[in-house]
Parts: C-alpha cells; sequence; structure tokens
C-alpha cells in the first residue's frame, strides 16, 4: 500500500504542478472545445463524421461537451479531464508490467512514466492523447491478464476499452487486428481470440455505417485525415529539404530517447532485443511496439503520406518503459549494490531533471529552440503575442460580433479567439464554417486581421483603416505584430 501511495503520488503531484502553469495549445485542444461547445447546445450520439465531431474521436467531444454541463469553464474543464484519466494510466501500466516483468520493472515503468515531458504535457491540456494511452494501457494489461489466466472476461473487458479507445482516437483501430493477429499467433486460442476481434469492432462498425451513410463512404474520416497529411508533408517537405526523409526514418526511436533521455531509452531499447529472448510471453507486447512503430515510418519515409509528431508516438514511447529494468539489469547485477543504487539515481536524476529544465526553458519565452523544443515539453503556452491578443480582446465591449481573420502561418486565430474569454457566439472565425452564419448574428463591432491572412485580400486595407463587405473599421493601437485590431465606425 505504501509503495503504491507513493507511485501515485510520484504521477500526480508533477501533474498537478502543470496544470496551473499550462494552457490549450497542441491536440487540436481548442477545436476540440469548440466542437464540444456546439454539441453541448444540441447533445446527440455523434455516429459520423458530419454530425459534430469532424476528424476526431466522437467520444472525446462528447465528452468535453458534458464536462461543460457541469464546469463551464472551457478553459479549465477538459484539461482536468485529461489529468485525472491520464494520470490514471499508471495503474495499468503497473499492471502490466508487473504481470509481464515483474515488481521492479513496474515500479521503474511508472517512474519514467510520472516524469516523462511528453505526457505531462499530453495529461495537462485538452488533447486525447493521455486519455487514450490509458484506454490503450487498461486494453493490454486485461490482455496479459488473459494470456497468463485465461480469464475469458479479462479478454472482454479489454474488448471494452479497445472500443473506448477507438472511439477517441482513429490511430487506436490498428490494435484491433494487429492484437487479433498477435494473439491468435502467441496463443493458438482461435475461438477466444476470435471472440476478443469481433467485440472489439463494436464501435468502429456503426461509426463506419453512418460515415456511409452520410457521406457515402464508410473510411471518409481516415480519408479525410490522409489528405490532410499528404498536403502537409508536402509544406514539410519543402520547408526541410532532402533532410525531411532522414527526419522521418528515425522519428519515432528519436523521440523516445529525446524524451525518456538517451539512457533510458536505450536500455529501454535494449530491454526490448533482451525480452525477445528471455521473456516469450511478452513478444505479442513487443510486436505491438515494434509493428505500429514501422507501419507509421512506413507511410512518412516511403509514401510521403503522414506527418510525425511527437505526441503521436506516446504509444509506442509509453510501451518502451515496461523494458527500461530488464535491459538495465544486466549492468546493474555486474555492480555492488552501491554502485547498482548510484546508476539508478543517476538515471532517475537525469529524467527529471531533464524534465525540470525543458519545461522551464520553455514556459512563457519564445525563440527558435523554445518553439521546436515545446511540443516535448511538460508546459505548453501560447505565444506573448497571443496572449497579449487575447487580452486585448478579453478587454473590449461586450457588444457584437468580432471577425477573426485566418492565421496564414498557423492557427493563432483559434487560439485568439479562445484566450479571450468571449462567447463562442460571439466569434465569426473566418476559418470556421460557420463564418457567415454568425456574421449575420448581429453588428459585426471587432475585427482582427492579420498580416497576410484572407481579410487582407477579402478588404481593402488604408491607412489606419479596414473596409469589409461595405462595413468601415478604424484600427485601435493595442494588437501586437502580426495582428491589426480595428473597431467598426459606421
Amino acid at each position: 500500500m505504501k509503495r503504491a501511495a507513493a507511485l501515485g503520488a510520484l504521477v500526480v503531484v508533477p501533474r498537478l504542478l502543470v496544470y496551473f502553469l499550462n494552457e490549450n495549445l497542441y491536440g487540436d485542444a481548442v477545436s476540440r472545445i469548440f466542437l464540444a461547445h456546439v454539441w453541448s447546445q444540441a447533445p446527440h450520439v455523434i455516429a459520423s463524421f458530419d454530425q459534430g465531431g469532424r476528424q476526431f474521436g466522437p467520444l472525446h467531444i462528447m465528452a468535453l461537451g458534458v464536462l461543460e454541463w457541469l464546469w463551464p469553464a472551457p478553459e479549465n474543464a477538459g484539461r482536468l479531464l485529461s489529468l485525472v484519466v491520464g494520470a490514471l494510466g499508471a495503474w495499468p501500466l503497473w499492471t502490466l508490467t508487473n504481470r509481464a516483468l515483474g515488481q521492479r520493472a513496474a515500479d521503474w515503468a511508472v517512474f519514467g512514466f510520472a516524469f516523462w515531458g511528453v505526457h505531462l504535457q499530453c495529461s495537462t491540456t485538452t488533447a486525447s492523447e493521455a486519455i487514450n494511452l490509458t484506454l490503450v494501457l487498461g486494453t493490454l494489461a486485461l490482455v496479459q491478464r488473459w494470456v497468463e489466466t485465461s480469464e475469458r472476461a479479462a479478454l472482454l473487458g479489454a474488448a471494452l476499452l479497445l472500443n473506448l479507445a477507438c472511439a477517441t482516437r482513429y490511430d487506436s483501430w490498428l490494435l484491433v487486428p494487429l492484437l487479433g493477429a498477435l494473439l491468435a499467433w502467441q496463443t493458438r486460442r482461435w475461438f477466444d481470440v476470435a471472440a476478443f476481434v469481433a467485440a472489439s469492432t463494436a464501435f468502429a462498425g456503426p461509426w463506419m455505417f453512418g460515415n456511409a451513410v452520410d457521406l457515402g463512404d464508410a473510411f471518409y474520416p481516415f480519408h479525410f485525415i490522409d489528405d490532410f497529411h499528404r498536403e502537409w508533408f508536402r509544406s514539410e517537405q519543402q520547408g526541410w529539404g532532402a533532410a525531411y526523409t532522414w527526419i522521418t526514418l528515425f522519428f519515432w526511436p528519436g523521440t523516445a530517447v529525446v524524451t525518456l533521455t538517451p539512457p533510458v531509452a536505450l536500455f529501454g531499447f535494449y530491454g526490448l532485443w533482451r525480452a525477445w529472448r528471455v521473456a516469450p510471453s511478452t513478444r505479442w507486447l513487443i510486436a505491438t511496439v515494434l509493428i505500429p512503430t514501422a507501419l507509421y515510418t512506413f507511410r512518412s519515409t516511403a509514401l510521403h503520406s503522414f506527418v510525425p509528431l511527437a505526441r503521436f508516438t506516446v504509444k509506442e514511447v509509453a510501451l518502451i518503459l515496461p523494458f527500461v529494468w530488464l535491459g538495465a539489469s544486466p549492468l546493474l547485477n555486474r555492480l555492488s549494490e552501491v554502485g547498482a543504487k548510484s546508476v539508478a539515481l543517476t538515471l532517475a536524476a537525469g529524467l527529471v531533471a531533464f524534465s525540470t529544465w525543458l519545461g522551464w526553458f520553455t514556459w512563457r519565452r519564445d525563440g527558435v529552440w523554445e518553439n521546436t523544443l515545446r511540443p516535448i515539453s511538460a508546459t505548453s503556452n501560447n505565444s506573448a503575442p497571443v496572449r497579449a491578443m487575447g487580452e486585448v480582446l478579453a478587454k473590449a465591449p461586450r457588444e457584437g460580433v468580432i471577425v477573426i481573420d485566418t492565421d496564414p502561418r498557423g492557427f493563432d486565430d483559434l487560439q485568439v479567439g479562445f484566450l479571450s474569454g468571449l462567447p463562442f457566439e460571439r466569434l465569426a472565425r473566418r476559418r470556421a464554417a460557420t463564418f457567415e452564419p454568425f456574421l449575420g448574428n448581429g453588428k459585426w463591432t471587432w475585427l482582427v486581421r492579420f498580416e497576410g491572412g484572407a481579410l487582407e485580400r477579402e478588404g481593402r486595407v488604408r491607412d489606419g483603416a479596414f473596409e469589409f463587405r461595405g462595413a468601415n473599421f478604424q484600427e485601435v493601437p493595442a494588437a501586437p505584430p502580426p495582428f491589426h485590431l480595428y473597431r467598426r465606425t459606421d
């Protein structure tokens, strides 16, 4: 009990600390909150892409919508959901590792999980990765239990959690056929495995049917996401040049090395290799790490149809943690007790120090390195101009509709509107499908223009003034570059 309490505190305390520092930035957090708000106004079961979930998993959107009823604080409620569910992921991680490789390996895995900067950020923002990882870890822990005990209830429980994971993020769909094939290969329990695969499609079947009915394509969300990634890959390749192919080739293992620190990651890699030989019952789990990594890498490097991001690697990198102790034990066993403890403490201190330093280095700082490293940092915050612009809008008179231009360099238009704290119905965002209807909801009193944005082409810029669709606006000298803020004069 004391060990469980200590490990739980190690996981919860760092996340509580950064919860009060972090802002919604990555993981399409703000888009998810906007969609959840629309859903909360007319709650329903989201049964297709067009019924309110768009490219995101419908379970997360509906959960955020329910939270808005209970706690109408969108800047905090979704982050609290990620915090609670994300921290709970330590439990199935420990259980899975303990069953597969023993208690010491499980303790090491949870310690690495506790101070893993990427997960600290995901579990304190309104992203779906931390929630999805907990569901996947719960699935794998129950599968491991079934492998050892043949309890069918454990396998059906795993299928339930896998359905929830599939309803949260589409990348979990790969686990349905993958786990089915791996478990059939490892156990030869054909009937049980077939039942598991069938039960694991309880979400996927109706979801595909809904998309087929509404859009004529059962796999429409996948095709939409694939098309987006192909265009995105081309733009990234233009920016990076030939080097981008090499970046994608080594992205998955490279992310593990950088985010877990090189010693921890390398011991994990070695532990995976050792486990194949000394713990053959874990081969299905090892393949669960390696096969998705190989497939995503192939899509990027060979097909140029997938842009890898650090948060996309969360499942595979997390599953390296159970093998760290197994990889380190040959070295530790050769040392004296004092030497082994020194090595273990050095590994732990290195991970804590790196996570702490990186969180400090990127928090509320703007710069090339800060912006590059922010996606893998424990802390997450918007740039200073975006925060400043949000504060300016928050102080604006509370009447009429605010027109917000499209950010030509990213998605800061979403962030500015969200940070303003203004009601969703007052934000006429040029990027959104609701732009035209929202313009008709009332007088446009304010307008935010980006340098090089869409409104610059659609309106007419004059000295200190802007004309848009027959309405005249006067510039207010309160906006930081690259923003321009205008107030309507007619």
